[in-house]
């Protein structure tokens, strides 16, 4: 676990770093310097890259991650999974490509009447494509080395910067609206180029095709595994994007805006979880192949009280401080708060399950995760299809959080099945107790006056409290030993610099 810890902080200092900068862009600049007709028509774009990625790497994100030890052990086999790190993705690209231009003016009219505006750039899409799918296969590569941070920093940290910049740039008139969405691209291209650089920094950009030689009984396994991991990775981010796709089809762009701006928000909580995944499910790729069960185990357990910590101090500041952010968005912006706490409740749940889709995905039993998908993905359109033309926005966050529910509800019966184990100790209610108890003590709070003092004083009490009943009661000991060692280091630090 020590790993795990270790790169969780840096990745956690840097999800914070990048949601501070989120934060500026998403609620400060994006609202204020576009359109939100504009603004949806970007988020329109990512929503469907997302998913198109998921059907051009061709089950290569996972095949990466669940097989490199394996190919670690051969003579040279990083150097094979490298290339086909290149080619079957860009395989994958090239016959989308071909679909995409077969079929384009079905896919233009889908989104003509309400969201006129993807008509006059939907040319975009591909290079777009190219650089989010590249990003999301190199990216895994790295993670693989056991090295979690250099994606991480580029997707939360330089990407926002970047994007900061041309928000700026376009506001004072220095670049049309068209180039804008020009440099938009080429920001998300500098992804990819950064990590093949960084390979080539490394040592590792080196390629080989001696994979041709290999016995056909593992070429075989990468192959089947590959296809229920493209299919499974397919409906995973058709669920996660469908109600976009649905809201810019069936309402307008400006719903869509509005839609984003809260779900990104209510999605910050998941910050914990992202930063455990991208060090754990290496690791824990290593531990299936070595079946060490008891391991598993307590990694399933400690992963979800941590995460269940994490998840509910930063949910309880959001709702705690809704009113302060609704003050900060323009007023087409405003009545999303229950969209925000509908989406904000079904990540907690998604985080209290801990790794089970990773044991899952990792594991002989990867096809179940397809079968699951499928069936949540004809739920996810379903639900989605009744509930925004009834509700809008906020039937949109509904049938999120019942497929979310659904799907963690059905893998972590899985795992407790075929496993004998699952992640949830009496800790956890302990956990929920403080963060309902802090929730309920801030609405007491009056409003202090000042945002600034309001937000500031808000969070700090709320954390304060929290932290320390989860120490009093000695909730978790991943916790306690990460925070001894912060007040360690800093009394260090202290001590150096009086001395």
């Amino acid at each position: 676990m020590g790993i795990i810890i270790r790169q969780s902080i840096k990745n956690t200092i840097i999800s914070y770093l990048g949601i501070i900068l989120g934060f500026v862009t998403t609620i400060l600049l994006f609202p204020r310097f576009l359109t939100a007709d504009q603004y949806g028509l970007t988020r329109l774009f990512l929503s469907i890259v997302t998913v198109a990625a998921q059907f051009c790497h061709l089950g290569m994100k996972k095949i990466i991650i669940r097989f490199f030890p394996y190919f670690d052990q051969m003579e040279g086999g990083r150097y094979n999974l490298l290339f086909l790190s290149f080619a079957i993705p860009m395989t994958g690209f090239l016959a989308f490509v071909g679909i995409y231009f077969l079929f384009e003016q079905q896919f233009i009219y889908y989104f003509k009447d309400d969201s006129a505006l993807f008509k006059d750039y939907y040319f975009y899409l591909l290079p777009l494509l190219f650089s989010v799918l590249f990003f999301e296969v190199l990216n895994s590569y790295v993670r693989a080395l056991k090295d979690a941070i250099t994606g991480s920093f580029l997707n939360e940290v330089a990407l926002r910067l970047g994007l900061m910049a041309l928000l700026i740039i376009y506001y004072f008139n220095l670049i049309s609206f068209t180039q804008f969405v020009l440099f938009f691209v080429l920001t998300y291209a500098m992804q990819p180029i950064a990590l093949v650089v960084y390979l080539y920094y490394k040592g590792e950009l080196s390629f080989s095709l001696s994979f041709l030689s290999q016995n056909k009984r593992f070429k075989k396994l990468v192959s089947v595994y590959g296809m229920y991991s493209l299919l499974g990775s397919i409906s995973t981010v058709i669920i996660g994007n469908i109600d976009i796709l649905m809201l810019s089809s069936m309402t307008d762009l400006s719903s869509t805006a509005v839609y984003f701006i809260a779900f990104a928000v209510g999605s910050v909580i998941v910050v914990p979880q992202r930063s455990i995944l991208k060090i754990a499910t290496p690791i824990l790729a290593d531990l299936l192949k070595n079946r060490d069960m008891q391991q598993i185990d307590s990694l399933y357990k400690r992963t979800s009280i941590t995460q269940i910590i994490g998840g509910s101090l930063i949910f309880v500041g959001i709702w705690a401080n809704m009113h302060n952010l609704m003050d900060l968005l323009p007023s087409e912006y405003h009545g999303a708060q229950w969209v925000i706490i509908v989406i904000g409740l079904a990540r907690l749940f998604d985080m209290s399950t801990g790794i089970n889709g990773v044991i899952i995905s990792n594991s002989k039993y990867y096809r179940f995760d397809l079968y699951v998908n499928l069936l949540l993905v004809a739920l996810t359109i379903t639900t989605n299809y009744l509930l925004i033309p009834m509700y809008g926005i906020l039937g949109a966050a509904l049938a999120t959080a019942l497929t979310v529910f659904i799907y963690n509800f059905i893998k972590f019966v899985y795992v407790w099945i075929k496993f004998s184990m699952q992640p949830f100790q009496w800790n956890a209610l302990g956990v929920l107790i403080i963060a309902g108890g802090c929730l309920l003590g801030s609405f007491q709070l009056p409003y202090l006056g000042s945002f600034v003092i309001d937000v500031a004083v808000r969070s700090l009490l709320i954390t304060a409290v929290f932290t320390g009943l989860i120490l009093v009661f000695n909730l978790s000991d991943d916790i306690k030993r990460l925070l001894t060692q912060g007040v360690q280091r800093g009394q260090s630090l202290f001590d150096d610099f009086r001395n």
